[in-house]
């Protein structure tokens, strides 16, 4: 497993990512999540997101849910999460932020659904299964586990490409990505986040993140493994853990 959190506060990946984190995201990608968690969870009582960042998606979930636990281990994405929180009192009542890593928080109730996107990419296989057991047992009876596709399938390059993000007053932001194969099973994404002021580039800043690929076929061989069984949904991988 890679850790994130750690790398963050010596000033590396997240640290970096963390000031564009919602000004990059793609809207329709973005969007097209958000309503694939309105259909699945209209009546959750209580869901737990791992690794939610800044917190786009914890507003959603809130919508949906009585109650969130946010799983989120790295200091500077807590900061953006708990400030876009605490601006609202119903938030606030109804999200609890957990300062641990996927692998040791537990929510103190049985949960109707874990949600994990931008996240499975950081566990290694040999990590995967503890991170699989841990929350299909958090799952209360029936409840569903949701990751998003997985991107690339493969160890293999991907080519650079610009994705337009959002302007703020006069300045707008971008980041160039791709991904360089860094292993059997490892890609390493490049990531270089501008920002303009008009055609005017004024900074440049990269980050890169080592990240296992896992495909369709492996990711649900080690969910069975894990007791889960596939749920069809559009757009995301639901599982759901068994009644009995």
């Amino acid at each position: 497993m890679t850790d994130e959190a750690a790398r963050a506060d010596q000033g590396l990946g997240y640290a970096v990512n963390a000031p564009y984190y919602d000004l990059i995201f793609p809207a329709e990608a973005r969007d097209a999540l958000a309503a694939t968690l309105r259909t699945l969870l209209p009546d959750a009582r209580a869901v737990a997101e791992i690794g939610p960042g800044t917190g786009w998606f914890t507003e959603v979930l809130a919508g949906l849910a009585g109650e969130v636990f946010a799983v989120e281990p790295a200091r500077i994405m807590r900061a953006a999460l708990t400030t876009r929180l605490a601006r609202d009192p119903d938030l606030a009542a109804r999200v609890t932020v957990l300062p641990e890593g996927a692998l040791t928080a537990r929510p103190p109730v049985p949960v109707d659904a874990v949600v994990m996107f931008n996240l499975v990419m950081h566990f290694s296989p040999a990590r995967r299964p503890a991170l699989w057991r841990r929350w299909a047992d958090a799952l209360a009876p029936g409840g569903l586990l949701l990751i998003e596709p997985q991107y690339p399938q493969r160890a293999e390059p991907v080519p650079a490409t610009t994705v337009p993000g959002r302007a703020l007053g006069r300045r707008r932001y971008d980041v160039v990505t791709r991904a360089d194969v860094a292993g059997d099973d490892l890609v390493r994404w490049v990531n270089t986040y501008r920002t303009w002021d008009g055609d005017d580039l004024l900074s440049a800043e990269t980050a890169e993140f080592d990240c296992h690929v896992i495909s369709d076929e492996r990711l649900a061989s080690e969910l069975a493994d894990a007791g889960l069984e596939p749920l069809p949904a559009e757009g995301v991988h639901a599982w759901r853990r068994k009644e009995n």
